[in-house]
């Protein structure tokens, strides 16, 4: 009979840095294309798994000796590869006892409907904003749940000041994916603490000052990412030579929509990235980096 404590055991002895397994019913409320019960309308739980991305990859950025290990070994192989076999074990062993286990990994260049948002290490993101509801009253295929708020029902972390995931011994050097599925298991109180202090070391960091007050401008991130600002060691001196807004630029003063955004990433193709897709992660996650290394000052990983 399986139970919480071999799904546990068995997704640790799979390679997940940390599991945690979540009530279903803490989405109650949410939006439709967000709700993992019209993924699977029977689901009783939701299991989280998280997958550690080592720090010698992001310290390889920081010192400008390598760019893209982090988004081909850190990312991509993770959320394409690592993730993809781990989740078919741990659906088959769900499976093989009679329910269902409807498998979730990151996939980051898809949208929902009406998100305009942007993920920075994909070319593009696509919005799948041509499906249409197969039924009145439910979703437009897909729905796709939302990763962070998922971790935190499940008791895995919560998000900081930048936006992104931070969970015990990690901080937010992580990957994610879950299984949504009607088997009866225990469930985990969800991450009621914080591990962000709001010490603002993200926003500090940030080279395209992507991180307000109200949260990450993503397609600010996106175009700092790739790596506009004057730090940028691939960038040559005649760089938007011609541009008159060039020195606010590259100062990371400007400010960029989603037009904008788009407009200036022809210009900015520092690093091969077509072959998988992925961009080279130029800033070197500076957000994560100086949350971690706050973190980890104080103690609290």
């Amino acid at each position: 009979m399986i139970n919480a404590e071999i799904i546990k055991k068995k997704a640790l002895e799979y390679g997940a840095a940390a599991v945690g397994i979540g009530d279903i019913r803490r989405f109650r409320g949410v939006e439709s294309q967000r709700d993992p019960l019209k993924i699977l309308p029977g689901a009783k739980c939701i299991i989280g798994f998280l997958f550690r991305v080592p720090r010698a990859l992001y310290r390889t950025m920081s010192e400008q000796t390598q760019f893209m290990q982090y988004t081909q070994i850190g990312v991509k192989y993770i959320d394409e590869d690592l993730s993809e076999l781990f989740l078919l074990k741990m659906g088959a062993m769900i499976e093989n006892e009679g329910y269902d286990a409807c498998l979730q990994r990151n996939v980051s260049n898809l949208r929902i409907r009406g998100d305009h948002s942007t993920n920075p290490e994909l070319v593009d993101t696509y919005e799948l904003a041509n499906a249409e509801a197969v039924a009145p009253g439910k979703p437009a295929p897909d729905v796709i749940i939302d990763f962070n708020l998922a971790a935190e029902i499940c008791g895995l972390g919560r998000i900081g000041d930048s936006g992104h995931l931070i969970a015990p011994k990690l901080g937010p050097f992580l990957r994610m994916a879950f299984i949504v599925t009607d088997a009866p298991l225990e469930c985990d109180p969800p991450f009621g603490k914080t591990l962000c202090d709001h010490c603002g070391k993200c926003k500090t960091a940030c080279p395209g000052k992507a991180i307000g007050e109200e949260g990450v401008d993503t397609w600010q991130c996106a175009v700092y990412y790739r790596g506009t600002h004057k730090s940028n060691p691939f960038m040559k001196s005649d760089f938007l030579a011609d541009d008159p807004e060039r020195d606010s630029i590259l100062a990371g003063n400007k400010r960029f929509d989603r037009e904008s955004a788009r407009e200036i990433y022809k210009k900015i193709d520092f690093l091969p990235s077509r072959s998988t897709g992925y961009i080279p992660c130029i800033c070197g996650k500076a957000c994560d980096t100086a949350c971690y290394r706050h973190l980890k000052e104080k103690g609290v990983l």
